[in-house]
């Protein structure tokens, strides 16, 4: 993932190294300079230890008033040694002009249109960013290794972070998932049927999609995998009565969650939204999930934002990304609609989850 990012981050350490090694050269220079003031000080002071002092008197009559700019003079001379500490910050540190500022927004915004993330929240992430770059460059580090530290830093100071799959303190808690066809909900739902189990929880599996063929013997083989129990019903049945009777049978068998498979739809289909609909009114889920794939780009974001304002989401979780080269998908979703990620799915075995948190997902920028 990020391969173009971290194209980016290249390009643009060495389109700022010539500006570094110039100033460093210029910095040399000045620390070699003589400072002829300071020699002629020093002559003066020899030559006057070698002439007698005039008195106090002669001293007035020679001097005379002291004149206005003089004073100024005398009050401009500051400390010797902010020179040397304007220096030493120099050598720590070379900062770049709002040209070259400008410059590093445009090849960075390129790099993000073309890594899949949305166009409405790329100026934000990058004024973040040039800020940080703002503040200096330090000299003795890699420009490259800078840049990317700078840019996670902007990236994940935005992204929404919740631990909420375990956060519920009463059972059982009520998941539905939703997301066009594809998009790997079903697999996602035997994923996650997993990781419960791991954390000692009992689930139960709804299987709700009664709208596409084969959908209820996918999830029904991932059940019988995991020995996991499901509810199913019939093709073209009512997919609220087989989560109601799932819901059911977890409270009166003391099951911990009850995940529910729905049928993938586009947010165009008017007559599957209002299915969704019936069922959360019915069921009233703890949660509702959007499995979104991480290789829908850009669109995803115009595709979410009409099931968030029908249905209402809760979290994501996105597919694929191990097949995505770009990455944007996810933190698109995670910063516009400021909920959280649950998880990326980075294959189709029943551990291959990442949980999107920073730390997790360090190494994809490196």
């Amino acid at each position: 993932m990020f391969k173009l990012l971290k194209s980016a981050f290249s390009k643009v350490a060495e389109t700022l190294k010539p500006k570094k090694d110039n100033l460093e050269k210029a910095v040399t220079a000045e620390e070699t300079k003589e400072e002829p003031k300071e020699e002629k000080l020093e002559f003066k002071e020899s030559v006057e230890k070698s002439q007698p002092k005039p008195t106090h008197e002669e001293s007035v009559k020679t001097a005379g008033p002291l004149k206005e700019e003089h004073k100024q003079e005398k009050v401009i001379l500051v400390d010797p040694s902010l020179k040397t500490k304007l220096k030493s910050l120099l050598k720590q540190k070379f900062y770049l002009s709002e040209n070259d500022l400008k410059e590093v927004k445009e090849k960075f915004e390129l790099a993000l249109l073309q890594s899949d993330f949305s166009i409405e929240i790329i100026n934000f992430i990058l004024d973040k960013f040039v800020d940080k770059i703002r503040a200096g460059i330090e000299k003795g580090k890699n420009i490259d290794s800078q840049l990317k530290d700078c840019f996670v830093n902007s990236l994940f100071e935005m992204i929404v972070e919740k631990d909420i799959l375990f956060s519920f303190s009463h059972k059982p808690v009520k998941i539905m998932f939703i997301g066009p066809n594809g998009c790997g909900k079903t697999t996602t739902i035997a994923k996650l049927a997993n990781l419960i189990q791991e954390n000692n929880k009992k689930v139960i599996l709804s299987a709700s999609d009664t709208f596409r063929v084969a959908s209820i013997e996918q999830l029904r083989e991932h059940a019988n995998n995991l020995s996991v129990p499901i509810v199913s019903g019939n093709y073209g049945g009512d997919p609220t009565s087989v989560a109601f009777d799932a819901v059911t049978l977890a409270k009166n068998n003391g099951y911990d969650y009850v995940l529910i498979d729905t049928a993938g739809r586009q947010e165009t289909n008017s007559s599957l939204r209002k299915e969704l609909e019936k069922l959360k009114r019915v069921i009233k889920p703890d949660l509702i999930v959007y499995v979104a794939e991480s290789v829908t780009g850009q669109a995803v974001v115009n595709q979410v934002k009409e099931f968030d304002k029908e249905i209402g989401i809760d979290a994501f979780i996105v597919t694929k990304a191990d097949i995505d080269s770009k990455g944007g998908t996810a933190f698109s979703l995670n910063i516009f609609f400021k909920k959280p990620i649950l998880f990326l799915g980075t294959g189709q075995g029943y551990n291959d989850l990442i949980l999107f948190k920073k730390d997790a997902l360090q190494g994809l920028f490196e």
